[in-house]
């Protein structure tokens, strides 16, 4: 790429931050309660000037270094902390440090591009002489985790407004023999913590009556 091609996108995309940090320093001075419009336009401005930079500044590190697209967002899932774990049961519980956006806005590539990587590191990382074995008759376990100080009017969500297929489609891809209504049920659950998160887990349909009363119990204990 020419120099001052180069030397133009940067400049571009720092103009992006710069704005992008405007929008920060305007979040901070609205107050919420009084004004929660207000600090709701604002604030979906701000995530979407955010996704727009973290796009650009991707396809500006792949297109001039010799970074492969893979190792690249490797490294996004590894900073977003989307974590993996497949556990003595055999249940695959995905961690997802952020809610799964509302179906109106559509665009969950920002989860999907990296949960791809990630979940493509999982299985090529199980050892050879025990291959992942895909799930035939399974239930996917979907808990949206609402960040308690921020739950306010509206924020908690109808399940069927919740853009799930993108998601649900690249865990086919890798955990599931397939992701129909007579192989797969779907099931979603909300709990409140002190940060939003989505967990993600898939087992045998057998192992979700005892799922659910373990989580029952957890959900029953004292705080």
């Amino acid at each position: 790429m020419d120099r001052q091609v180069l030397l133009r996108k940067i400049m571009a995309t720092g103009d992006e931050i710069r704005r992008l940090q405007q929008d920060i320093i305007a979040l901070q001075s609205v107050d919420i309660i009084s004004y929660p419009e207000n600090y709701s336009s604002l604030s979906h401005q701000a995530v979407v000037k955010s996704e727009y930079v973290s796009r650009k500044l991707r396809e500006l590190v792949y297109s001039t270094t010799n970074i492969s697209w893979s190792d690249l967002l490797e490294n996004v899932a590894d900073e977003l902390g989307i974590r993996i774990n497949y556990d003595d049961n055999g249940t695959v519980e995905i961690t997802i440090p952020c809610l799964i956006p509302h179906r109106r806005k559509k665009q969950t590539g920002f989860i999907t591009a990296p949960l791809y990587v990630a979940l493509e590191r999982f299985i090529a990382e199980r050892r050879p002489e025990l291959p992942f074995e895909k799930f035939r008759h399974c239930a996917i376990c979907i808990t949206h985790v609402y960040d308690k100080v921020l739950l306010g009017k509206g924020r908690k969500r109808d399940y069927d407004n919740i853009e799930l297929k993108g998601i649900i489609d690249v865990i086919n891809t890798f955990l599931l023999i397939d992701d129909n209504g007579s192989l797969c049920d779907i099931y979603n659950t909300s709990e409140f913590s002190d940060q939003d998160i989505t967990r993600i887990s898939i087992m045998k349909k057998d192992m979700f009556p005892e799922w659910i009363q373990r989580r029952k119990n957890w959900l029953s204990k004292p705080s």
